[in-house]
């Protein structure tokens, strides 16, 4: 016999699937046609014939068992049949509980494309003369799902702008219809299920719906289902709705800003074919400016307008000016203080500026930087000032730095042009002062493809950097500086990572005179080495240590959290500086650490053994703003 649905709710909805999310919400328009063996459709039995079947009375009770092989299906018979559950308390055995039971089982059993099951209830007066009392009374129910169901066919067909234009051989709307019938994700010879026919039709949509279809819909959607086969057909129509170009940009939200700041952000053009990733990137460009608080970017998908659908651009404005204040301590530069102030829109002219002062135990350091707004050719220009103080590692030193910058970026890859001007004096211990100065300029790029900024579980960083100072341009040494960095992070399991890492630095110069230390190389501390103090590893002289003119570090991490807070990591440092790479002697440090998430990324407490020192170092670093 033929059993034909046009319900709301793919198959059937019982036990409390369809807020369980098991039963999801279709289109209006589509039909579940099954074809089931007469012996599978359940017949309304009277009570005396269930009565026999069961073998219960009125008076009959006990907790009700499953007994099922372990699988999935097992799982959901006991997760959604509250009479299946580990605290369910003694049923009276009914005929009308058993047709209910029986009922929700073989519902149950259809959302994961199981249509010819076999229930058997034990009779419960062949246990009522063992079982001590009433509440102790087992029943069993045992189930066998029987052979799943199978997909045979697929047909997906589109209709609409969409159809007219593979009619006429569009490239690469052809190109496109076939990506959406290899995307589809029930395919041919995989199981029938309720969720994955809900969740294809739904990708299916989405995926026409994010590029130039904007108004895609499902005209009608049938899972014909042959139980006595096992076999599934599934058609699907869609009508594609016309082609969206987008029309003007239309803002709302502006107090202080000028509206020609949305446009600097690569606003999207009118006569552009609508692409949701498009919007999304502007969104997300917008969002992560220094003006805007929050931002929406949407468009109504109105079939009317398709020819120029506006762009809707809400913002919330961040204020104007910040002061902070902020405490910290880390081994590597001791106890730290700082006050930072921030203005977005000096001169009315939305310029940013960001400037702070920062007293640490071994360095001091105040700057002050003005960031421009973007130009329309995707570059973020930016000029500062740094004056610096430190005494690390047996080098005290003063440095000014006056320079600018030029930055772009595009999808992953980060670019950076600079001309810094850098005076420096320095006072190793037990040497003479020196005075150094050098005009550098710089040009740097980062790839950056992880899956998120502040704590990365999956992706990877590599970052190049060279430097060039020539002795005839207000330089005391002409030097090339070429610096790699490589980071890598993979998953493991569902929450562990291992944490991979590799630099390389060289300047190529005749010797290392008169290039500022900034330039030059040392290592150790807790981002390089650790087990090793902050910057002592490099040339070693009497009481200092000094900046080598190569360098090379690597490091290996296994971080395993322990919850969704607390975790515990071990790992293996290594590296050094030194003048050239056949003097370069590999440092060792090995230890294990905690980590504890926070907001901005894990805080890091790790306790490293340096095996060439043979000494035990504590490295930890922590800041909290105000």
């Amino acid at each position: 016999m033929q059993i034909r649905l046009r319900p709301q709710l793919i198959l059937f909805c019982a036990a409390g699937l369809c807020s369980a999310g098991l039963v999801r919400a279709q289109q209006p328009a589509q039909a579940v046609q099954i074809e089931v063996p007469a012996a599978v459709v359940p017949a309304a039995p009277d009570t005396d014939n269930e009565a026999s079947t069961s073998g219960a009375t009125g008076a009959s009770s006990g907790r009700l068992q499953l007994a099922a092989a372990k699988s999935h299906w097992a799982d959901l018979l006991r997760e959604h049949i509250p009479e299946f559950s580990s605290n369910a308390e003694a049923q009276n055995i009914t005929p009308a509980l058993i047709k209910r039971l029986r009922l929700d089982i073989s519902n149950i059993l259809a959302t994961e494309g199981y249509f010819s099951p076999q229930i058997q209830f034990e009779n419960p007066d062949q246990t009522a003369a063992t079982a001590t009392s009433t509440a102790n009374k087992i029943i069993h129910v045992t189930v066998e799902a029987g052979q799943r169901t199978l997909i045979e066919n697929v047909s997906l067909k589109v209709l609409g702008p969409m159809a007219d234009a593979i009619d006429a051989g569009d490239k690469a709307v052809i190109k496109r219809r076939r990506a959406l019938q290899e995307d589809w994700g029930l395919a041919v010879g995989q199981p029938f299920r309720d969720a994955d026919w809900s969740d294809s039709k739904t990708h299916l949509l989405e995926s026409l719906r994010a590029d130039a279809y904007a108004s895609a819909s499902m005209t009608s959607s049938e899972a014909k289902i042959d139980a006595d086969q096992h076999s599934g057909i599934l058609q699907v129509e869609v009508d594609s709705g016309p082609v969206f170009t987008l029309g003007e940009v239309r803002v709302t939200g502006l107090q202080r800003y000028p509206s020609w700041l949305i446009e600097r952000y690569q606003a999207p053009q009118k006569g552009e074919v609508y692409s949701r990733s498009r919007l999304l990137d502007f969104q997300r460009s917008l969002q992560n400016s220094a003006y805007f608080a929050t931002v929406a970017v949407g468009i109504d998908p109105d079939p009317a307008k398709a020819d120029a659908i506006p762009v809707d651009v809400t913002v919330v404005e961040r204020q104007a000016r910040d002061l902070s204040f902020g405490l910290g301590y880390s081994t590597n530069t001791g106890y730290r203080s700082e006050i930072a102030y921030r203005d977005r829109n000096i001169f009315d002219q939305a310029w940013d500026l960001r400037s702070a002062v920062r007293l640490e135990q071994r360095r001091q350091l105040g700057y002050v930087d003005i960031y421009l707004p973007p130009r329309e050719s995707k570059f973020l220009d930016s000029f500062g000032v740094l004056v610096e103080r430190e005494d690390i590692a047996g080098v005290r030193s003063s440095r000014s730095a006056l320079g600018v910058k030029r930055t772009s970026t595009r999808g992953h890859l980060e670019q950076r042009l600079g001309l810094n001007i850098v005076r420096e004096k320095i006072s190793p211990d037990g040497e003479a002062e020196e005075v150094n100065k050098a005009l550098v300029a710089s040009i740097g790029w980062t790839w950056r493809d992880v899956d998120q900024p502040f704590d990365p579980r999956k992706g990877q960083i590599l970052q190049f950097d060279l430097a060039a100072s020539e002795k005839a341009l207000f330089s005391d040494q002409r030097f090339i500086r070429s610096y790699a960095k490589y980071q890598r992070w993979i998953p493991v399991r569902k929450t562990d990572t291992v944490i991979l890492r590799a630099e390389l630095g060289a300047v190529f110069s005749k010797d290392e005179e008169g290039i500022p230390e900034d330039y030059l190389f040392r290592t150790g501390g807790s981002t390089t080495v650790r087990g090793y103090g902050y910057q002592t590893l490099g040339i070693q002289h009497i009481g200092s240590t000094r900046g080598g003119r190569v360098m090379a570090t690597a490091s290996a991490e296994y971080v395993h959290w322990l919850n969704s807070s607390w975790g515990a990591a071990t790992f293996l440092d290594v590296g050094n500086a030194a003048d050239n790479f056949r003097e370069l002697s590999l440092k060792q440090g090995v230890g294990v650490g905690a980590r504890y998430k926070t907001p901005a990324g894990p805080i890091a407490l790790d306790l490293a053994y340096g095996r060439q020192t043979k000494k035990v170092r504590l490295d930890f670093s922590i800041a909290i703003a105000f």
